[in-house]
């Protein structure tokens, strides 16, 4: 079964009433490694006390049903790649309270039947009154679903200055493979059975949020309500307790881009990526 385009895109689904406390929003925190630095103990100090949400946290909110697993979408699901991922942030999340997820498909992009397709979804974070919280934009290749005569995708651009040295640098610890590793893979759904001992592959959600607490840290000095946007690109696997080293350059006012790599294994897991924020 091919996928339908018109079918994809016009998908309907439902909203969802999200409500969660200062224990979620202190777990979600955890899930993202907060905690686990000793310099960023005073930073980390109000997330895991649930007094401050994450604004990546959006992201574990609107998590939801794997649907792309559902037969009547025709996707190939196996083949899916969670290739980018960002938030637009128009309010600051509350630390507790009730947002409504609501989605839908944005688009579906054909890069030819050896190549598959692009799928853009959007996922918005409402308060109830309707205030707009959060934007989240997902992209996925979907390996095994092109040639269906969809328009060409046109990826957007993000470069590293390769030419000069960082202007800022740190590193953190990813949660270990236990209770406070909630984002990590099962090991049915890792694309790598080659794992060292005691290590699981983190979700790309694990990744997203752990990024997102560097980037706060180096350029909104932890205020949560200075990061505007933040924009990343998935190039490999995280792991559960291992360094990641963040290096970003600022390229313009109020706009810096950033990539993530594994220390221990000296492997690329982010790249071109991008933050906007308030100066």
């Amino acid at each position: 079964m091919a996928i339908n385009y018109q079918q994809l895109k016009h998908r309907h689904f439902p909203a969802i009433v999200c409500k969660y406390d200062a224990g979620l929003a202190a777990k979600i925190a955890r899930g993202f490694g907060a905690g686990l630095t000793p310099q960023l103990a005073a930073d980390d100090a109000p997330y895991l006390a649930g007094q401050t949400m994450l604004p990546m946290a959006a992201i574990a909110l609107a998590d939801g049903e794997f649907w792309q697993q559902r037969p009547d979408t025709g996707i190939d699901w196996r083949r899916i790649v969670h290739a980018e991922e960002a938030i637009t942030i128009h309010a600051a999340l509350p630390s507790q309270g009730t947002v409504i997820v609501t989605q839908h498909v944005e688009e579906i992009f054909d890069r030819g039947p050896e190549r598959g397709a692009v799928m853009l979804q959007k996922q918005f974070l409402n308060a109830t009154d309707g205030t707009p919280l959060v934007t989240i934009d997902v992209t996925t290749i979907l390996k095994g679903d092109g040639g269906f005569g969809g328009k060409p995708y046109v990826p957007l651009k993000t470069a590293i200055p390769e030419d000069r040295a960082a202007d800022a640098v740190i590193e953190l610890r990813s949660p270990a493979n236990d209770e406070h590793a909630a984002y990590r893979l099962s090991a049915g759904l890792s694309i790598t059975d080659d794992l060292p001992p005691g290590k699981a592959m983190m979700r790309g959600l694990g990744c997203f949020g752990l990024a997102g607490r560097a980037v706060l840290k180096l350029v909104c000095n932890n205020d949560v309500r200075r990061l505007r946007k933040m924009a990343v690109r998935y190039a490999g696997a995280m792991l559960t307790d291992e360094t990641v080293r963040i290096e970003l350059w600022n390229v313009d006012a109020g706009v810096a881009v950033f990539r993530m790599r594994a220390i221990e294994r000296d492997a690329l897991i982010l790249n071109n990526c991008c933050v906007e924020f308030d100066v």
